[in-house]
């Protein structure tokens, strides 16, 4: 009987490893799935009225604020097709705005709606956290009306007020030149693709490794 050589301990090692990695991916499915199916759960029930002691995502509010003189545009693919979120601030109260996500509009009907008013409309939608800016989304330019992503310290300096941490998805029907947000859970859940990959890789470096040892 050959000799474990310190080449087979860091097969073995190896091996070991990556059936954790893969493991830990299962481990990991089973707690999105959940985590979905609760969130999935959440956006069925009846809507309550906003406040700020909210901090869930995907709770489903009514929302009867006054909306700021203040509209944001942010770059948004709809379908292949570029074109525009319309991210509008609500007072929560006098010192504090929270952001209602109205749905997405064409590249041509910005004009028009920079002169829409949203006067005395009451918001229906859920509540989602704000996106971070990523290492592959450009600057913001304060000379453009036109946003790449929502930077809240700079937003909270132009308009004086402080940021609701949570972004209000609007579900209910605005202005016919926007198309409304849909509910949904956008969340990744690439675990089970992560978890064959793992398993694989430990597949073939076991057939490697028994190869070695049959050559030895």
């Amino acid at each position: 009987m050959s000799k474990i050589k310190s080449l087979d301990i860091l097969f073995i090692f190896f091996i070991f490893i990556v059936l954790c990695l893969g493991t830990w991916q299962i481990t990991r499915l089973h707690f999105k799935n959940n985590l979905i199916i609760n969130l999935e759960n959440n956006l069925k029930k009846s809507s309550v009225s906003f406040n700020e002691s909210i901090n869930k995502e995907y709770t489903k509010v009514l929302l009867n604020k006054k909306n700021l003189d203040s509209k944001l545009f942010l770059y948004h693919l709809h379908k292949g097709e570029i074109g525009f979120k319309v991210i509008i601030p609500y007072e929560v109260n006098s010192s504090q705005v929270v952001l209602v996500d109205k749905g997405w509009v064409k590249k041509d009907k910005i004009n028009l709606l920079k002169k829409t008013l949203f006067d005395n409309e009451v918001v229906e939608g859920y509540t989602k956290k704000i996106q971070k800016k990523n290492l592959f989304t450009p600057d913001n330019n304060i000379k453009e009306d036109f946003l790449y992503s929502v930077e809240i310290v700079s937003l909270q300096k132009s308009l004086n007020k402080n940021v609701y941490p949570l972004l209000i998805i609007q579900t209910s029907k605005t202005s016919k030149d926007i198309i409304p947000n849909n509910y949904e859970i956008r969340l990744s859940n690439n675990h089970l693709q992560y978890a064959i990959t793992w398993y694989a890789l430990a597949l073939v470096t076991i057939i490697f490794f028994l190869y070695y040892r049959k050559k030895v």
